[in-house]
């Protein structure tokens, strides 16, 4: 077999998702609330006729898109899928498949994974946060006890006595090198100040998924 008589597959670029995570295509759970918006952009070897659709996990989902005479090569074609496609928690693949009408032949684009996660933080129990001593100054620390599902970007809020407290954002070295410390100031302290404060805190994952709210910590507080 010649060269010639080999049919070598048109470059396709990949499909971009403006909603998922460049770094690992998660999903907001927000933008899931309404069609996702997925961005083709229009191949060098297009034209008009040739048309696409959408590939999710290898099947073809969604409306089938027809180059017409005013796409031109680099620009970009925006379609939507729909948000029941991402129903279920897991991994998808996302990729296009183009077809010539002369020839009825087809080629797939590379595949985007794209993420969704649906689940709370913590499952159903957060630990309180574990204090030195039980009675503080102007300043004390908080270190938080490890929770079901905690991941790198999870962003914890605290609460005193109901009024949000700082927060913190969970980084790679606190999964597995050393603890969550959560610092609480004069600034945060003072208006709870003489007596005892209720500490909580809850937690929202980087999905939009927030936790339920931890088991309280009583503490007295003298400044």
């Amino acid at each position: 077999m010649t060269e010639a008589n080999l049919r070598y597959p048109i470059p396709l670029p990949a499909p971009v998702v403006p909603s998922a995570y460049p770094e690992d295509g998660l999903l907001e759970t927000s933008a899931l609330e309404k069609p996702v918006s997925v961005e083709v952009r229009v191949w060098e070897a297009a034209e008009p006729g040739y048309y696409f659709q959408l590939m999710l996990n290898g099947l073809p989902l969604g409306e089938i898109r027809v180059i017409s005479e005013n796409d031109q090569p680099g620009d970009i074609i925006t379609v939507l899928l729909s948000e029941t496609a991402f129903e279920h928690e897991g991994t998808y693949e996302l990729g296009y498949k183009t077809t010539s009408p002369n020839t009825e032949v087809s080629d797939y684009s590379p595949t985007v994974t794209l993420r969704v996660d649906r689940t709370q933080p913590g499952a159903t129990l957060l630990a309180p946060l574990i204090f030195p001593t039980a009675t503080f100054s102007d300043q004390l620390t908080g270190l938080l006890p490890g929770y079901a599902g905690m991941q790198q970007g999870d962003v914890v809020q605290t609460l005193l006595n109901g009024s949000p407290g700082p927060t913190h954002t969970v980084t790679a070295d606190e999964l597995t090198l050393r603890p969550v410390e959560i610092g609480f100031t004069g600034e945060h302290l003072q208006p709870h100040a003489p007596g005892m404060v209720s500490i909580e805190y809850a937690v929202t994952d980087r999905a939009g998924n927030t936790s339920i709210t931890s088991l309280p910590m009583l503490v007295s507080v003298q400044l």
